[in-house]
């Protein structure tokens, strides 16, 4: 399936440097639950989102630190995205997954405005921004279990659109065996026509050139010793640009 976001549709021709100028905001794992820094981090991402001025914001997975959050915390949730002013997508990880006890079976984060896109389909959806020249396809986790491939299913879409990735699992380097579940292999992002790889699910940075594909892990904005976040930057004949942004002023804490 397909969603596009009301807009101007862009020309469909082989001039990539038409492409427009583009400030996305990568955002995962802050992992709400009825303490404070989850919640805090949230308020964190929204102020950056609206200071930098982004075009879009991402968020990779695990909003949600498990299914039994509560109306408050909920609530806070939802009045925090409302504040959002540029469209927002949001995809299930492996603590808040769409299985038979999801979060999201009585949460609708569409409560927050018609700017929030969550992509709950288990097998991916394709979302076509059309005024931002932006396609992007996203994958959620339904089951975290080592038959879960994340990039399962994608289909590169419309090369005169910048085309970004977003999934949530463990990457694994080329020739390296893992135990692990809902795995990314590094070929398998080698192999991808697309601009950016938004990661979900490791806490830490880690930026990734898979055969000339850029994929980064943004780190958790409530976990760990400098919370930050991505600021990738897309210009038309330019790299991919990733800067990170830390988040120490706005929660209020010593930076690392």
């Amino acid at each position: 399936m397909t969603v596009q976001l009301a807009g101007a549709s862009p020309a469909q021709d082989d001039d990539l440097a038409g492409r427009p100028t583009l400030k996305v905001l990568h955002v995962s794992d802050v992992h709400v639950d009825d303490d404070r820094y989850g919640p805090d981090a949230l308020d964190a991402v929204v102020k950056v989102a609206l200071v930098e001025d982004v075009d879009l914001v991402i968020i990779a997975g695990d909003l949600f630190d498990h299914a039994r959050v509560k109306a408050p915390s909920i609530a806070r949730v939802i009045g925090a995205l409302s504040r959002l002013r540029q469209p927002t997508l949001v995809i299930p990880g492996n603590h808040d997954c769409v299985d038979e006890t999801s979060i999201y079976q009585r949460v609708d984060l569409s409560e927050a405005g018609e700017h929030i896109v969550f992509v709950g389909d288990p097998k991916g959806d394709e979302v076509i921004f059309d005024d931002l020249g932006l396609a992007v396809w996203a994958r959620g986790i339904e089951e975290h279990s080592p038959a879960n491939r994340p990039l399962d299913g994608y289909t590169p879409s419309d090369p005169s659109r910048w085309r970004i990735v977003v999934v949530h699992g463990h990457y694994v380097p080329a020739g390296r065996v893992s135990p692990y579940s809902s795995l990314i292999r590094e070929e398998e992002i080698a192999a991808l026509e697309c601009d950016y790889v938004a990661l979900g699910h490791w806490h830490r940075y880690v930026e990734i050139d898979a055969n000339g594909v850029l994929a980064s892990y943004c780190g958790s904005p409530s976990e760990g010793p400098d919370p930050s976040v991505n600021l990738v930057s897309f210009v038309a004949g330019q790299p991919v640009r990733i800067e990170r942004r830390p988040l120490a002023a706005e929660l209020g804490v010593a930076s690392c």
